[in-house]
């Protein structure tokens, strides 16, 4: 049994109660939230092999560069944010991080959009004259070949174009490194009490209070960028305190390699047996 797995409700307590002053109670209270979840049962899938699979609004999605290794991981007890696994520091070590569906999208749909890049245009000039007013834009993988046109089409005094963050570390059409995405059903009650404590979300918890939860050197600029939202520091993002437990899993999506690799499939079903399992092009393959 591994380390995570010997770990109780009490052990996670007292992690709060050792790194937090002011908020420790919004932590207890979405650690209750979590365990909560945990005793709920998702319906029974309803996809066959050939459907096409459709993202409810609220679907969360997730990315594992680890691959199956990573899965196995979250499998053992939930998708847990680092203070309570490693202690890495990162941006905001207390939360996970998910891609948060804001509509119904075809995961086909979603993928090519989020497979192409974020474009952000500097100094625009209307009627020549400098607005001195940037803007961003995604371009969708079916879209870049017209990379020309469509940076011609804006005056501007300079454009910068990057991928967009889904297209690293979720399976995209683009890498292959990233071979396991994990889709956590947001069609309940319980996916929508977790995320209350999105940090992300400044009607959920207050800039005062949120101050304990991120990295000390990046949060002046986190309050800046969770309050002016763009294509670059995304609505598409939710950051929820704790984690996420991995009965609320429905699906798994796997990249182009996994795809073709029938013995990883076959691992895939037997540790999550009642998940539908998907590939790039949005269909169920398992």
């Amino acid at each position: 049994m591994n380390k995570e797995k010997e770990f109780k409700k009490d052990d996670y307590i007292r992690i709060v109660k050792e790194k937090l002053k002011d908020n420790s109670n919004i932590m207890l209270e979405q650690i209750d939230r979590y365990y909560k979840a945990k005793d709920y049962t998702l319906p029974t899938c309803k996809y066959k092999v050939g459907d096409d699979v459709k993202l409810l609004k609220g679907t969360l999605l997730h990315g594992t560069y680890k691959n199956i290794d990573g899965l196995k991981k979250i499998l053992d007890d939930g998708l847990i944010s680092s203070w309570f696994i490693d202690g890495r520091l990162s941006k905001y070590p207390s939360s996970i991080g998910v891609w948060n569906i804001k509509e119904d999208y075809l995961l086909k749909d979603y993928i090519n959009f989020y497979s192409g890049g974020t474009i952000l245009y500097s100094g625009i000039f209307e009627n020549g004259i400098d607005t001195q007013t940037n803007k961003t834009a995604v371009i969708p993988y079916n879209d870049m070949n017209n990379i020309i046109n469509i940076i011609t089409s804006v005056d501007c005094h300079m454009w910068t174009l990057e991928q967009t963050k889904e297209a690293r570390f979720m399976p995209s059409l683009v890498q292959d490194r990233v071979q396991i995405g994990i889709i956590f059903n947001g069609n309940n009650d319980y996916t929508k009490e977790l995320l209350k404590g999105d940090i992300l979300n400044p009607n959920f918890i207050s800039d005062d209070n949120v101050k304990e939860f991120v990295n000390p050197d990046y949060y002046e600029k986190f309050l800046k960028h969770r309050k002016n939202k763009d294509d670059f520091f995304t609505d598409r993002e939710s950051a929820i305190l704790f984690g996420i437990p991995a009965n609320l899993i429905e699906g798994i999506l796997v990249g182009r390699k996994y795809e073709k690799d029938n013995k990883i499939l076959n691992e895939i079903k037997e540790l999550i047996p009642n998940c539908y399992i998907c590939n790039l092009d949005g269909k169920v393959i398992f």
